[in-house]
């Protein structure tokens, strides 16, 4: 069996929702705000700390995320872009992680089980190997999981894009993992009022 590495996750929540037009993270999900769902997901992983960036109506994001297994802090320069988040999560984890799990905060569908297979792929891979992402048909999605030897190259990561640039370089280099996940739920995020009915549906009768 493969060692645990100790992985700092990290829930990226700071974001400003501007394609919805309202705070999607403070949405009900089965009658709990969407980014509690998707922070427990993280706080019953196997990840061994959570950090929670917060920024956008940050008081009302740490308020939904009470009482949970992670540590919330706060990105004041949110309104720059995601990297921004990143650098910020990033700044706050242990010195001695061995990789670093980014995770969205409006994914509300994510489970623990799927954090841990994650986990366990990068923990299992080639020594060559920097990073593992969950994907589904053919397609990369998040969250994503990063080898602390990328530690200085992600605290400089600039705009809207996060490490996006990075995991691309790693794919051309067949340095990333594609970890396949069957559920395409577990990719919901909610950026559209589509993606809000759809979430609705799923936990229909539970709200």
């Amino acid at each position: 069996m493969a060692r645990e590495p100790r992985i700092s996750a990290i829930l990226l929540a700071a974001g400003l929702s501007k394609r919805l037009g309202r705070n999607k993270l403070l949405l009900p999900a089965g009658g709990i705000p969407v980014v509690r769902r998707a922070a427990l997901a993280l706080a019953e992983s196997r990840a061994a700390e959570v950090i929670a960036v917060v920024g956008h109506e940050a008081a009302a994001v740490a308020a939904a995320l009470e009482g949970l297994r992670l540590r919330v802090v706060h990105n004041p320069g949110y309104a720059q872009g995601q990297s921004t988040s990143l650098r910020a999560g990033l700044a706050q984890a242990a010195p001695d992680a061995e990789g670093f799990l980014f995770a969205l905060g409006d994914q509300p569908l994510l489970t623990a089980e799927w954090v841990d297979r994650l986990i366990g792929a990068f923990a299992s891979a080639p020594g060559s190997t920097l990073g593992a992402a969950l994907c589904h048909g053919g397609r990369r999605g998040n969250p994503v999981l990063l080898s602390a030897s990328l530690r200085e190259e992600l605290a400089r990561v600039e705009g809207d894009e996060g490490a996006r640039k990075i995991l691309r370089r790693l794919e051309q280099e067949e340095r990333l993992l594609a970890v396949p996940a069957e559920e395409a739920d577990l990719f919901l995020d909610l950026d559209t009022e589509a993606d809000h009915a759809r979430l609705r549906e799923k936990y229909a009768g539970r709200e």
